[in-house]
């Protein structure tokens, strides 16, 4: 049985997917945004892939990823000026209209990433629940603001 862990880890994996491919013709902030998003995926991969034993565990690696989380996850709100909306982009209306939620959102994954790698320079064993905080975080966002893909 796959354990609730692997689950939603594997499912953080897969919601970033499709974003390489949206990044054909996009320019400006929403360039940016995506390719802080695909920064952000990569991060999350290497955190997966570790929480799944799918690559050894790496306490230094897995500490820079969630200070890389971290870090993106405070210019998350600056990437999405009023009227950035359409074309390329995958953000919902809701994340103008719900502004307040939607940095709040971004400043959960700063806070979750930011503990996250607290807890992993501190060679704290139980990181994978503080790494569950850091993928709750994406799905909350993502799940409100991001356009689901066709």
């Amino acid at each position: 049985m796959i354990s609730r862990f692997t689950l939603l880890a594997s499912l953080a994996l897969v919601a970033f997917v499709p974003l390489a491919l949206a990044h054909k013709g996009a320019t400006g902030v929403v360039k940016e945004r995506m390719d802080l998003m695909d920064s952000q995926k990569d991060a999350m991969k290497i955190l997966g892939l570790m929480a799944k034993g799918k690559t050894p565990f790496d306490a230094a690696k897995a500490a820079a990823a969630a200070k890389d989380i971290e870090t993106t996850a405070a210019k998350i709100h600056e990437l999405f000026p009023e009227g950035s909306s359409g074309g390329h982009s995958d953000a919902k209306p809701e994340v103008w209209t719900k502004w307040d939620e939607f940095t709040g959102d971004a400043e959960a994954l700063q806070a979750a990433a930011k503990t996250l790698a607290t807890v992993l320079d501190a060679g704290g064993p139980d990181w994978k629940s503080d790494f569950q905080k850091v993928t709750d975080a994406c799905k909350t966002c993502h799940k409100t603001f991001r356009a689901e893909k066709d």
